[in-house]
């Protein structure tokens, strides 16, 4: 599927519907339709630091600026079974076991990360974690931008996003002459944009790949086991 630059969308709205927009304006309903629509030309990041700690005790990462969605926040050694207080450096079985497992594993999806996983919340560009760890790795989507830094679009999100701009325009314009007419014209905006936005959330086609990828999700017996990490993407 072929990528646009986001201002496509600007030239759609002034083309089809003779919004004249402020480029501002246009960018902030724009991004608001992006968001809605849901489809985001992302690209996969493994991101390996060592936390700090703050002077208040807190342990904290600083997430690089292109960090959207956060997929997994894991440890640089497996996860296992703790049967003795043993140091995980000095001879745990368990962790031998697991770590010869995960590295037997070849040909893993984009989206898998090996570790256990860590506790944190975020806030803004900080993760704040649960305890001390040696070393993380997060495993996050980044969005894909243009040299203005806004995201890349396909042609269903850009009738998409120019419609979302009509439909916010017209509304606005019903809401301040309380004209009849003007608010029914909103109301056909409203349902053109919903109808599109829609569209623009079905993949135009799925290959071989992806099928199989969903396939696999329908008919696998793994279960989540209690106390272990468990992985959906295998």
């Amino acid at each position: 599927m072929k990528n646009y630059p986001f201002n496509a969308a600007y030239s759609q709205a002034r083309e089809l519907y003779g919004l004249e927009l402020d480029p501002d304006e246009f960018e902030t309903l724009g991004i608001i339709a992006w968001d809605k629509i849901g489809n985001k030309n992302y690209r996969w990041y493994v991101y390996e630091v060592r936390p700090t700690k703050t002077e208040k005790g807190e342990i904290i990462v600083e997430l690089p600026c292109n960090c959207d969605i956060i997929e997994a926040v894991v440890t640089n050694y497996e996860d296992f079974q703790r049967t003795s207080p043993m140091n995980i450096s000095t001879a745990n079985p368990n962790s031998w076991i697991e770590s010869y497992v995960e590295n037997a594993k070849y040909n893993t999806p984009f989206g898998y990360i090996s570790g256990k996983y860590v506790d944190y919340f975020r806030v803004e560009n900080t993760l704040y974690l649960s305890d001390e760890f040696d070393k993380v790795r997060i495993l996050y989507k980044g969005v894909l931008v243009d040299d203005t830094g806004l995201p890349y679009i396909n042609e269903k999100e850009i009738d998409a996003i120019a419609a979302y701009c009509a439909y916010a325009y017209d509304y606005k314009q019903a809401r301040l002459s309380r004209d009849q007419y003007t608010m029914q014209l909103s109301q056909i905006s409203e349902a053109k944009w919903k109808r599109l936005c829609s569209q623009a959330r079905v993949p135009d086609y799925i290959n071989q790949n992806t099928m199989d990828e969903l396939l696999n999700v329908s008919t696998s017996w793994d279960r989540k086991r209690f106390g272990k990490t468990f992985k959906p993407i295998k």
